[in-house]
């Protein structure tokens, strides 16, 4: 039996006067593994979310079933929290990760133990589907109405980002802000190099769970460094990892058990190592009998 998990999204999706932020969730299974194999590899990290959260999120408040099209509605903050959640479901709470030392005379490996817990931020106290912010510039005040960062703005720069990443940081930011208006309340055109850095950083504040910084030192040389973790990235790379094994295990568990290839698909990677650590114990009291 898959477990499933009730989950708060940080921030949550607007549904006219609704925010949606209670969330049902199941962990990836073999299924999913052999389709990130077919599919993901060639698909952008945003894509790659997208395919999961679809695949994963059962129900989204009153929302049932989760299209794509939800799944990039979603802010980037609370598509990383369900990925990290996705993680905890799938591969437990712990998470290792392995970081070259940034110190150009040192250059070691770094092992860095973590906890998804102590990554998820909690439910954010004020949400909107839109916000405001003033900007002046040369001596006039302007009023920029913008939303957060969704999964839609994220895969449209992401094919920008190929080859231009500067032209994909200008798409995303140009696809966020809704509107500007003058202190008259006429429509303006704002230059965007000379607000974007400002946008950046509020919308950063507003959706913290975007961005995930992690202070790390070096235990050889000391050298003190920022790490930005990208659970997207994290999970997919570990997905990849263990789907090498895949259809291995699945030969394994059909020959010895007689399982059809779905029923083994059906289980999740946790639930099929444990009948697998069985199969080689039981293997090696008979080796051994």
């Amino acid at each position: 039996m898959i477990s499933e998990a009730h989950v708060t999204l940080p921030g949550g999706l607007w549904v006219g006067d609704a925010c949606q932020r209670e969330a049902e969730l199941r962990p990836l299974t073999g299924t999913d593994e052999a389709i990130l194999l077919d599919k993901g590899t060639n698909l952008s990290p945003a894509q790659r979310t997208t395919m999961q959260i679809t695949s994963c999120l059962i129900r989204l408040g009153s929302i049932d079933p989760v299209t794509p099209s939800i799944a990039r509605s979603l802010t980037v903050g609370d598509r990383e929290a369900l990925l990290l959640h996705l993680r905890r479901l799938t591969f437990g709470d712990k998470m290792q990760c392995i970081l070259n030392c940034p110190s150009p005379t040192c250059r070691e490996k770094m092992e860095i133990d973590l906890k998804v817990s102590d990554l998820l931020i909690p439910p954010y106290a004020d949400t909107k589907a839109v916000h405001e912010t003033t900007v002046t510039q040369n001596n006039a005040t302007y009023r920029v109405t913008f939303h957060l960062p969704t999964g839609g703005d994220q895969e449209e720069a992401g094919t920008v980002a190929m080859t231009s990443p500067e032209a994909a940081v200008d798409l995303l930011i140009r696809r966020c802000v809704e509107k500007v208006t003058t202190e008259l309340g006429e429509i303006a055109e704002l230059q965007l190099p000379l607000v974007a850095d400002q946008l950046s950083r509020e919308m950063f504040e507003l959706d913290p769970q975007a961005e995930l910084k992690l202070d790390v030192t070096c235990p050889y040389c000391g050298h003190s460094c920022c790490a930005f973790l990208d659970a997207s990235t994290f999970l997919s790379q570990e997905l990849v990892a263990a789907s090498k094994h895949l259809f291995k295990e699945v030969h394994l568990l059909a020959f010895y058990y007689h399982w059809s290839e779905n029923e083994i698909l059906s289980l999740t990677p946790t639930r099929r190592h444990r009948y697998l650590d069985l199969l080689d114990d039981e293997l090696k009291d008979l080796r051994h009998a």
